[in-house]
Protein backbone atom coordinates (compact mmCIF):
# COMPACT_ATOMS: atom_id res chain seq x y z
CA UNK A 1 0.00 0.00 0.00
CA UNK A 2 1.32 3.39 -0.98
CA UNK A 3 1.94 5.97 1.72
CA UNK A 4 0.35 8.71 -0.42
CA UNK A 5 -2.66 8.94 -2.69
CA UNK A 6 -4.35 11.51 -4.91
CA UNK A 7 -7.47 13.29 -3.62
CA UNK A 8 -9.51 16.35 -4.55
CA UNK A 9 -8.77 19.60 -2.72
CA UNK A 10 -11.50 22.22 -2.97
CA UNK A 11 -11.22 24.16 0.28
CA UNK A 12 -8.37 26.51 -0.66
CA UNK A 13 -10.54 29.20 -2.28
CA UNK A 14 -9.17 28.30 -5.70
CA UNK A 15 -10.52 25.92 -8.31
CA UNK A 16 -10.78 22.27 -7.18
CA UNK A 17 -7.67 20.30 -8.05
CA UNK A 18 -5.98 16.97 -7.33
CA UNK A 19 -3.29 16.89 -4.68
CA UNK A 20 -1.26 14.17 -3.02
CA UNK A 21 -2.27 13.36 0.56
CA UNK A 22 -0.73 11.05 3.14
CA UNK A 23 -2.47 7.73 3.56
CA UNK A 24 -3.84 7.60 7.14
CA UNK A 25 -2.94 3.91 7.54
CA UNK A 26 0.66 4.56 6.51
CA UNK A 27 0.86 7.47 8.95
CA UNK A 28 -0.48 5.39 11.87
CA UNK A 29 1.82 2.49 11.09
CA UNK A 30 4.85 4.78 10.80
CA UNK A 31 4.04 6.31 14.20
CA UNK A 32 3.64 2.85 15.76
CA UNK A 33 6.93 1.67 14.24
CA UNK A 34 8.76 4.74 15.58
CA UNK A 35 7.41 3.94 19.06
CA UNK A 36 8.67 0.35 18.74
CA UNK A 37 12.14 1.50 17.62
CA UNK A 38 12.34 4.14 20.36
CA UNK A 39 11.45 1.50 22.95
CA UNK A 40 14.15 -0.84 21.67
CA UNK A 41 16.77 1.88 21.93
CA UNK A 42 15.88 2.62 25.57
CA UNK A 43 14.61 -0.71 26.93
CA UNK A 44 16.00 -1.77 30.29
CA UNK A 45 14.76 -5.35 29.79
CA UNK A 46 17.35 -6.22 27.16
CA UNK A 47 15.80 -5.02 23.89
CA UNK A 48 17.04 -5.37 21.24
CA UNK A 49 18.39 -8.88 21.28
CA UNK A 50 15.68 -10.41 23.41
CA UNK A 51 11.96 -9.87 23.46
CA UNK A 52 10.14 -8.19 26.31
CA UNK A 53 6.43 -7.74 27.00
CA UNK A 54 6.41 -4.03 26.16
CA UNK A 55 8.31 -4.64 22.92
CA UNK A 56 5.79 -7.33 21.97
CA UNK A 57 2.88 -4.95 22.69
CA UNK A 58 4.43 -2.18 20.59
CA UNK A 59 5.10 -4.61 17.73
CA UNK A 60 1.48 -5.78 17.89
CA UNK A 61 0.31 -2.15 17.75
CA UNK A 62 2.45 -1.68 14.63
CA UNK A 63 1.01 -4.82 13.00
CA UNK A 64 -2.53 -3.71 13.91
CA UNK A 65 -1.93 -0.25 12.41
CA UNK A 66 -0.85 -1.92 9.17
CA UNK A 67 -3.96 -4.10 9.26
CA UNK A 68 -2.01 -7.30 9.86
CA UNK A 69 -2.81 -8.70 13.31
CA UNK A 70 -0.28 -11.36 14.29
CA UNK A 71 -2.66 -13.32 16.47
CA UNK A 72 -0.42 -13.12 19.54
CA UNK A 73 2.56 -14.76 17.88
Amino acid sequence: MSSTRWDWADNSGSAPHLQRVVNATASRSAEAYRAYIAHGANCSDGCPGKRCAMGDELWQAYEDAKGRPTGGA
